[in-house]
């Protein structure tokens, strides 16, 4: 789960290091680009909310997991209104503004950090094993990734997912190699502008300006991989 939660703070921070940065021309794939993140984000608490946490909460108890549902409520709503924003720019109905775009983010951003290091205690791989098999952790993954890739836009969530992986984390997101190729030279064509803004390429290796960047700035840790923070 951290590594899931590592790709959406890539996600993040790359909106916040490029939005003072954005050209005119460079605006509508910025926001496609933006919006696919905050989609990205959205669907994944969704999944969490509807199959991950009740499935858990089978063995693990009734309630067990309800907190963290109740932290989502602390910061989905602002990142709807912030959805609105982006959509209200890609439209053309209001002015693209960066600076205003990245006040927006904090508006919820540390709260959603904080949610983010609170709910992986929660699903700490020996506390899961304590209860489950690791056939029955295995299904429940399966299951869990299967109704993730339900309903989603293939041209923007797979592009997304290789643009915003950790090279710290190689295995996430657990794309199959088939996919991956079909992800880099197929569906990361229709809106190949708009990946250039994420953190790596689409091979996984990460871009110069992220490189620069990440060097410049301290990295907190969340296990088992380094989650950045906003910049």
């Amino acid at each position: 789960m951290a590594a899931a939660h590592n790709m959406f703070i890539q996600g993040i921070n790359a909106m916040v290091y490029h939005a003072p940065k954005v050209r005119p021309e460079q605006v509508q794939n910025f926001m496609i680009f933006c919006l696919a993140v905050l989609g990205n984000i959205h669907h994944h608490h969704d999944v969490e909310e509807e199959f991950y946490f009740p499935e858990l909460e089978k063995k693990l108890g009734k309630g067990t997991l309800s907190t963290n549902v109740e932290e989502h409520a602390l910061f989905v709503p602002k990142l709807a209104e912030f959805e609105s924003f982006l959509q209200d720019i890609k439209s053309g109905k209001d002015e693209y503004d960066g600076g205003l775009l990245v006040e927006r983010i904090h508006a919820f951003s540390d709260i959603m950090f904080d949610h983010l290091q609170h709910e992986v205690p929660t699903l700490e791989s020996g506390r899961m094993r304590e209860v489950f098999t690791e056939k029955e952790l295995k299904d429940i993954d399966t299951a869990f990734m299967e109704r993730a890739l339900k309903n989603i836009d293939f041209y923007i969530a797979l592009p997304l997912g290789l643009s915003c992986a950790n090279p710290a984390t190689p295995w996430f997101p657990p794309f199959p190699l088939p996919l991956k190729w079909a992800t880099r030279f197929w569906f990361s064509r229709r809106y190949s502008e708009a990946w250039m803004f994420g953190p790596v390429d689409l091979a996984g290796k990460p871009r110069d300006w992220w490189k620069e960047a990440s060097a410049s700035r301290p990295v907190e840790e969340t296990p088992p991989a380094p989650a950045t923070g906003v910049w």
